[in-house]
């Protein structure tokens, strides 16, 4: 059986609609997409985070599965989200792709994907984290040893555009420091790439490169005239499609590394897309009497700041879109809503909630989701109970509280010209499958199937996606047979 490779580039908050608007400056996407297996748009996860949505491309399951819905979570039915989301968490509870290929043989290198810190140790492997990672004094790669040898390579590795003191919506545009750390940030992701698959010569690359989501946070408002900060800029106006451009020219280098068995995939798990403004929505629930404080803040402050009277308050928010949590009796500590009325106060708020207006009086385009009708799992429990998607996402929410208002536009984080939208873009090309086209209707949760189909590979149980490209027809021997109940085994899909 001949042995397949996969290279999955990730490029954070690619938006489709870009993609299509200026394909003919994108080259090395547009053949993909006119000559490779298939292309088009992804349904993001509910939320569209980092976190999550990456979270659902390495398992092929949804975030209730796994328990976290943004870098922070509750285990159990704590107030706000007190815990990190690290590697660990997620290992412990769910397989992951570099997990399942390297249980079957597979030499699997990992480059920053979210939510890989500390660095997976990936047996007869290779993992890089990502922008969780404290600093370069910390165990950033697997083995330790590798950190040594990609600074020969790309010199000191940058963690991410944010650095420990400053974020990078904070950092100069007019002197380029910002644009320069994007820029040589990405640079060195690519190399890593190429290095893992020219010099390491690995079955599975997955790298995610951030800059994608750097830039549209930035510079959205210079070249959408649809904006509402609309700025002309003929220094800024190109800023984003010039870094799609250079990300275009990385991929037509790989693609011109691999070799004939191998199959290259480009893949956002959301679009960064332009941002209209957010809903400051506990300020929205304490002004409606859902959620109890005390004493109003002189100025906006995040939540767990707060003095809150957790048992006179009905519900609280958090996430970036907007997810909202009941306090419920016997549930949460200081309980309010009894239990048979859960959904009528979920009722009630979604209600009230899609009838919230734009500052001019506008209708927003507002759909609202239970917990219940779109995750499940052992940890769906803990997570919120309502999921809020403002306008398509066009607007998000703040979760401070002590707003003079319950619109805004920056966070202490500073100016933010975009926001995650629930639409990625994919797009394969390589050998061994027939032309698909343009495919619909497509999910997060099948890449992970995808992958495991290319590898020749079966899906194994517990995903909840289908593969893109379909099946082979295997036929096992009996000794191949037992191997593969054997890892299987080691996977815990069968007792022995």
């Amino acid at each position: 059986m001949t042995r397949r490779k996969v290279v999955l580039l990730g490029l954070d908050g690619l938006n489709p609609e870009l993609v299509y608007k200026w394909q003919d400056e994108l080259p090395n996407i547009k053949k993909i997409m006119e000559q490779g297996i298939c292309y088009g748009k992804v349904k993001s996860c509910v939320s569209p985070t980092a976190a999550s949505a990456w979270s659902c491309v390495l398992s092929g399951k949804n975030p209730g599965q796994f328990g976290f819905w943004d870098f922070t979570y509750r285990k159990d039915y704590s107030y706000g989200e007190p815990e990190l989301a690290t590697s660990k968490v997620r290992d412990e509870r769910t397989d992951t792709l570099y997990k399942i290929l390297s249980e079957f043989g597979k030499k699997v290198a990992v480059v920053n994907v979210p939510v890989s810190y500390p660095p997976p140790e990936i047996p007869n492997g290779y993992s890089i984290s990502c922008s969780i990672t404290p600093d370069l004094e910390s165990e950033f790669t697997y083995p330790p040893s590798l950190k040594e040898e990609i600074k020969k390579l790309i010199g000191d590795y940058i963690i991410d555009a944010s650095t420990s003191d400053m974020n990078f919506r904070q950092m100069d545009k007019d002197k380029e420091v910002v644009l320069k750390r994007i820029y040589d940030m990405d640079r060195q992701r690519f190399e890593l790439t190429k290095y893992f698959i020219k010099d390491k010569n690995c079955d599975f690359v997955f790298t995610v490169v951030m800059g994608t989501d750097r830039m549209a946070h930035l510079f959205y408002r210079y070249f959408d005239k649809n904006h509402v900060r609309y700025t002309p800029s003929e220094k800024y106006r190109n800023a984003i499609k010039d870094h799609y451009r250079f990300c275009d020219e990385n991929i037509g280098e790989i693609m011109n590394l691999v070799n004939d068995n191998t199959v290259l995939g480009v893949l956002s798990s959301y679009s960064t897309q332009r941002l209209d403004g957010r809903i400051n929505l506990n300020e929205w629930l304490v002004r409606h009497g859902y959620l109890s404080i005390r004493a109003r803040p002189n100025s906006s402050i995040p939540l767990s700041k707060v003095d809150v009277g957790w048992a006179e308050t009905t519900a609280w928010a958090t996430g970036y879109t907007g997810q909202i949590y009941l306090n419920v009796k016997g549930r949460e500590s200081e309980g309010k809503v009894d239990p048979k009325d859960y959904h009528k106060v979920l009722d009630e708020l979604t209600r009230e909630i899609v009838a919230i207006k734009d500052p001019k009086g506008k209708k927003l385009d507002t759909k609202i989701y239970k917990r219940d009708d779109i995750h499940f799992g052992e940890y769906a429990k803990y997570g919120p109970d309502l999921f809020i998607y403002f306008d398509n996402c066009y607007w998000n929410i703040s979760e401070m509280i002590g707003y003079d208002s319950i619109y805004s536009h920056d966070t202490v984080k500073g100016p933010d010209d975009g926001g995650h939208g629930p639409y990625g873009f994919f797009a394969l090309m390589g050998p061994g499958v027939g032309r698909l086209g343009e495919i619909s209707e497509a999910s997060l949760l099948d890449i992970a199937p995808t992958v495991l189909t290319l590898m020749k590979l079966d899906v194994l149980p517990g995903m909840e996606g289908k593969s893109l490209v379909g099946g082979e027809e295997r036929v096992y021997s009996a000794e191949d047979e037992e191997e593969i109940k054997k890892r299987l085994s080691g996977l815990g899909y069968f007792e022995e």
